[in-house]
């Protein structure tokens, strides 16, 4: 499933600060790639795979966390882009060359 590094850990942890139970990860796939969004969670939903790391839990929703597997979330502080979290993730393909959102051809 998805891996995460100690400063990820550390930065969900203090931004839950015992608020949240955790943070969803959504992944979806478009005429760009991957996108990812993320948000404090109260609960789980039903069909949620919980990812337990340290005291800090992940909630992904099935669909997510197929393109999720081998991926590593990692966050990044003070690079010239600023900081955030940011993912390594081997199933992220780039898109077909002349692909566009406005061509309707892209899913």
């Amino acid at each position: 499933m998805l891996n995460l590094t100690d400063r990820a850990v550390d930065v969900i942890r203090e931004v839950c600060q015992g608020e949240y139970q955790g943070l969803r990860i959504l992944v979806r796939k478009g005429c760009s790639g991957l996108t990812y969004s993320m948000g404090l969670e109260e609960q789980a939903a039903e069909d949620d795979e919980v990812v337990g790391v340290a005291d800090v839990k992940l909630f992904i929703d099935p669909g997510s966390a197929l393109w999720l597997t081998g991926a590593t979330l990692d966050y990044i502080a003070d690079s010239s882009m600023g900081s955030g979290f940011v993912f390594d993730n081997p199933n992220a393909v780039p898109p077909p060359s002349g692909c566009s959102c406005s061509a309707g051809s892209c899913g």
